[in-house]
C-alpha cells in the first residue's frame, strides 16, 4: 500500500533534517556580551511575531496552507553569570514555492535585527537548501527548502531575564491565533501539545485564527 505524502508527512521528513542541522547551530552564541543582549521577554514580544509573519507570508504564496509541526517552548541555557533562557519558536511547514521566490520573500520581509542572511547556493544531498536569518546575539530563523515543502523554525540565543531562572514555564508564548492571525492552520498529529502553554490545541485539528484578542485558553476561561 502506497502512503499518501500529505504536507504533514513531507514536513516530518524535512523536519528531521532540519533538527539535525539546527542542533549543530544551537550552541553558537553571538558576539554581544550576555548582559548586553535583549531580554527574553523582549524577544518574545518583538521578534517571535516577526518570524511568524514571514512564515505566514511564505504560506500565503500557496493559498495560505500552514501546518504546525512543533510548538514553541522555553529552555534553560548557560550557567553562572550567563545563565538565562532560550526560546524555540514554532516549527511550521508550507507547500513549496521556487527557491528564488522564497529567497526574495525572506529578504524583502526580514527585519532590522537580521544582521546576517545566509543563503545556501548548493543543494544538499538530501535535496534541501537553507536560508537563515541570524541576529547579532546568535539567534536565528531558518527556512529549509525542498521540492515538496518549506519548513520554517526559529530559536533565540541564550538571553538574560530578571525573572527566576528555574522556571521555563513562567513565560507566556504566542498562541497559534496570535502567531498566525488570519491564517488557516493545521496542527500536525506529530505535535506534542504538552510543550505549549495553550491547552486547547488539539493534534490533527484545524485552527481558524481570531485576530486582535487573547484566546480564552490563555486567560483561563
Amino acid at each position: 500500500m502506497t502512503k499518501k505524502w500529505t504536507p504533514a508527512r513531507v514536513g516530518a521528513v524535512v523536519l528531521a533534517v532540519l533538527v539535525v542541522c539546527w542542533m549543530a547551530l544551537m550552541w553558537l552564541g553571538g558576539s554581544v556580551p550576555f548582559r548586553d543582549r535583549q531580554s527574553l521577554d523582549e524577544y518574545v514580544d518583538e521578534k517571535m511575531p516577526q518570524v511568524s509573519q514571514i512564515a505566514g507570508q511564505v504560506a500565503a504564496e500557496t493559498g495560505g496552507e500552514l501546518t504546525v509541526m512543533g510548538l514553541p517552548y522555553v529552555q534553560v541555557c548557560g550557567s553562572g553569570d550567563t545563565q538565562g533562557y532560550r526560546v524555540v519558536g514554532y516549527t511550521t511547514v508550507a507547500p513549496s514555492i521556487s527557491f528564488e521566490r522564497l529567497e526574495k520573500l525572506v529578504k524583502e520581509n526580514k527585519h532590522d535585527w537580521s544582521s546576517t542572511v545566509q543563503v545556501e547556493k548548493e543543494i544538499d544531498r538530501d535535496g534541501t537548501r537553507d536560508i537563515r536569518l541570524i541576529d547579532k546575539y546568535g539567534g536565528l530563523a531558518e527556512f529549509k527548502f525542498s521540492e515538496d515543502s518549506i519548513a520554517m523554525r526559529s530559536r533565540s540565543a541564550c538571553l538574560p531575564t530578571d525573572k527566576p531562572l528555574n522556571d521555563p514555564g513562567q513565560f507566556v508564548l504566542p498562541s497559534v491565533e496570535e502567531a498566525f492571525p488570519g491564517m488557516h492552520v493545521t496542527i500536525s498529529d506529530n505535535t506534542n501539545p504538552d510543550l505549549h502553554p495553550v491547552p486547547t490545541l488539539t493534534p490533527g485539528a484545524n485552527v481558524t485564527p481570531q485576530s486582535g484578542a487573547q484566546s480564552g485558553a490563555q486567560s483561563g476561561e
